[in-house]
């Protein structure tokens, strides 16, 4: 789809009304957001990441929770392109509620095809009558994927709410230049299986990434999940393919199952892992971006 008329007609509508009863917004994977539009108290972080320039490794994935809320009786289309167009495969899923400690989490997905219609409230089962009746948010989740042979270069990426008027959440993505190993190559299996290894709901979502991280520091297989069918299987997918290529970045010879030293992880673990809020993985995947350019 075009972008260029849809992003000039949300900047105008921007422009001119500074408080507005909708709104999109972009978080990381690491991000989830409950029905009522606040972050999920395990996931909750001071200052959440800003995604405006996110970086992805070629034939890896970049997992983005959209946010729309609104008030009660809104019914909305949300859009999603690319400029250009056809470099970058992007999945969108609608996310289901799943009861999560003394409240309710993303959890399940379900593939949409764009547009998605959506109401505000969502008259499910998947919500309580309480929570429903309180219910001024939905999400999605955006999934990118980059081929490999794709050069690094910036595009750019849009998710587009359509309520009366046009709102819009741009990000320009960095596709940068190491390349995750093939998940279905003969080098990859030989230190990688198949297999689902989650944390549960409701801890915090990168609890399910720092599985494959330590998997990763012990020598262990790196786990890929057996499907994509939860929030949290998603997490482990990208936290697979970031150890991935974290082997991928040793030397020739160097064994596959064992961590590079250069890629010193585990002195630099102590300086990350205290932070608070769930977004601390985000540094394990820069520092591998960073090593690996």
């Amino acid at each position: 789809m075009r972008l260029v008329p849809l992003l000039c007609a949300a900047v105008a509508f921007g422009a001119s009304n500074p408080a507005r009863a909708q709104e999109i917004r972009l978080y990381s994977e690491f991000e989830r957001f409950d029905p009522y539009g606040s972050p999920v108290a395990s996931d909750r972080d001071m200052a959440p990441r800003e995604i405006l320039s996110p970086a992805m490794a070629r034939n890896g994935h970049l997992s983005l929770h959209v946010v729309i809320t609104a008030p009660a009786g809104t019914n909305y289309l949300l859009y999603t392109g690319s400029n250009p167009p056809d470099i970058l495969r992007i999945t969108l899923y609608r996310e289901y509620f799943s009861p999560c400690g003394d409240d309710y989490c993303p959890d399940w997905l379900a593939e949409q095809n764009t547009p998605a219609f959506g109401a505000i409230p969502e008259f499910r089962q998947d919500l309580a009558r309480p929570a429903m009746d309180r219910q001024n948010t939905r999400c999605y989740l955006l999934d990118i994927w980059a081929p490999p042979g794709t050069p690094p270069r910036r595009v750019r990426v849009e998710a587009l709410l359509k309520t009366g008027t046009w709102l819009v959440a741009p990000l320009e993505v960095r596709i940068v230049a190491p390349i995750v190993p093939e998940t279905s190559s003969t080098h990859v299996l030989e230190d990688a299986v198949f297999a689902e290894n989650v944390a549960p709901l409701d801890e915090p979502s990168s609890a399910t990434a720092q599985i494959q991280l330590l998997r990763y520091l012990a020598g262990l297989p790196i786990q890929l999940p057996t499907q994509t069918l939860r929030v949290r299987d998603i997490i482990q997918r990208n936290a697979a393919e970031d150890m991935l290529l974290a082997r991928s970045l040793a030397p020739v010879g160097h064994p596959p199952w064992a961590p590079f030293p250069d890629l010193n992880l585990i002195s630099w673990w102590p300086f990350v892992y205290p932070e608070p809020g769930a977004e601390w993985y985000l540094k394990v995947r820069d520092f591998l971006y960073r090593f690996g350019t």
